[in-house]
């Protein structure tokens, strides 16, 4: 099974664009999984410190199945990319064969109307979602590049 995980900081934007603040990036397969991490350095739009590491698959199938399982329970806003229902400005997206969860839109959220909404549980099982990618992130992702 192939899989990717991304998670996008900075997703929404108002009559400009919005800015990436950090990147969380996890691909891989029944092998192991590379993780890549970049955050935005200070004082700038488009510069990035970039890190990255890898993980066995022992070390990610349980995440992984834990992420499916949550995500699957949880909306994604209609249409896509009209706002940031978790009001976490976070963007992230789950593909595996068989499944693929995907909020936040490809170019981030306007400020426009989703018809779907989060309820407080679903935005704070999406916060600790969000927490789990950063800190394989922050715990895998160690050379810099």
């Amino acid at each position: 099974m192939s899989f990717q995980v991304v998670l996008r900081e900075g997703i929404t934007g108002g009559f400009a664009g919005p800015t990436i603040k950090q990147v969380v990036d996890i691909k891989g397969d029944n092998s192991g999984a590379t993780i890549m991490q970049a955050t935005l350095k200070p004082e700038s739009k488009s510069d990035y410190h970039t890190q990255s590491g890898g993980v066995s698959a022992e070390q990610v199938n349980n995440i992984l199945e834990l992420l499916k399982q949550e995500l699957q329970n949880l909306p994604t806003e209609q249409p896509v990319g009209s706002a940031d229902i978790y009001g976490q400005d976070v963007s992230l997206s789950f593909f595996t064969d068989d499944f693929q969860w995907s909020n936040g839109g490809p170019e981030g959220c306007s400020q426009g109307e989703s018809e779907q909404q989060a309820t407080p549980e679903q935005k704070e099982k999406f916060k600790e979602l969000v927490d789990l990618v950063k800190g394989l992130g922050e715990q895998y992702a160690i050379t810099v590049q």
